[in-house]
């Protein structure tokens, strides 16, 4: 399963969109492990491509930085203030804000929602939402 995800993204890790060795690169749930409520079943071999893309994308790990841990870090801070993630310090959501929705449990397959619109959750989608945005602005 892991070779098919490396190889549908090309080995490109998606913050630097640089293609890596596999030994430099994490493959990442977009939904954190720290918010759900069980441990996650085996996934299907035969996943489709559409399944991979909404459930995983490939972040660096190398001598020069580890994003997954970045990204945990700031997820573990949002689980404990409420404030949603600024990659790189850019305080850009491209759905909902800064603070967890009230109505979005914490925890559970639900909580998966409260991501939606972090960079951490989905640096593509993050990414060419902000370009989108400054491109509108010109």
């Amino acid at each position: 399963m892991a070779d098919r995800i490396l190889e549908f993204y090309d080995y490109k890790d998606v913050i630097e969109n640089r293609k890596r060795p596999a030994h430099e690169l994490v493959i990442d749930h977009r939904f954190p492990m720290e918010r759900w409520d069980k441990i996650e079943s085996n996934h299907d071999v035969n996943m489709n491509e559409a399944e991979i893309k909404r459930k995983f994308q490939l972040l660096k790990k190398d001598s020069s930085g580890n994003h997954n841990l970045l990204k945990s870090r700031s997820c573990e801070r949002c689980i404990k203030t409420g404030k949603r993630g600024e990659p790189m310090g850019i305080r850009f959501w491209y759905s909902g804000g800064e603070d967890w929705l009230e109505n979005i449990p914490q925890f559970g397959a639900e909580a998966e929602a409260g991501c939606v619109g972090c960079g951490w959750y989905d640096f593509e989608s993050w990414r060419n939402a902000l370009n989108a945005t400054l491109a509108e602005r010109q």
